[in-house]
């Protein structure tokens, strides 16, 4: 599951604004900022996630909307949001279940000449615990 228009980019670091670092246009940052917990069984946790996708574009997202700076008309980034939902949407593992998409909407960024625009998806996780108690038989002997 790889999106190859994408490369690692630490924004957090702000290897965009670095001058040593290539000019890039597009970088996407997954968090997943908590997981709540709703219910225990004896060996495992269940909940909810939330999974945060940030699309960060340079500056010209919103000229290609109005088709001038781009040959595909503005759905460069539009084709790569929808390639993410896509990647994204219905995955699955051993403690999670499939995502589901279920919101779109355009972030704030202070750095400038920034645009983001945050795709979110929910999905119920498992966890296991270690046991608290172990089995043992008890064994009670008469006194004669």
């Amino acid at each position: 599951m790889t999106i190859s228009q994408l490369e690692l980019v630490d924004f957090n670091r702000n290897q965009f604004e670095s001058e040593k670092f290539p000019k890039l246009l597009v970088a996407a940052l997954i968090s997943i900022p908590g997981v709540q917990y709703e219910s225990m069984t004896e060996e495992g946790q269940i909940g909810t996630a939330e999974v945060a996708v940030t699309l960060y574009c340079r500056d010209g997202w919103r000229d290609q909307h109005n088709g001038t700076t781009d040959p595909e008309h503005g759905l460069i980034e539009i084709d790569l949001l929808d390639e993410i939902a896509e990647k994204l949407q219905f995955l699955y593992g051993d403690n999670f279940a499939p995502l589901q998409q279920t919101n779109d909407e355009e972030q704030e960024v202070d750095m400038s000449g920034m645009f983001a625009y945050k795709q979110t998806f929910d999905t119920r996780i498992k966890r296991k615990i270690g046991r608290k108690y172990t089995t043992r038989s008890i064994t009670h002997e008469k006194d004669i």
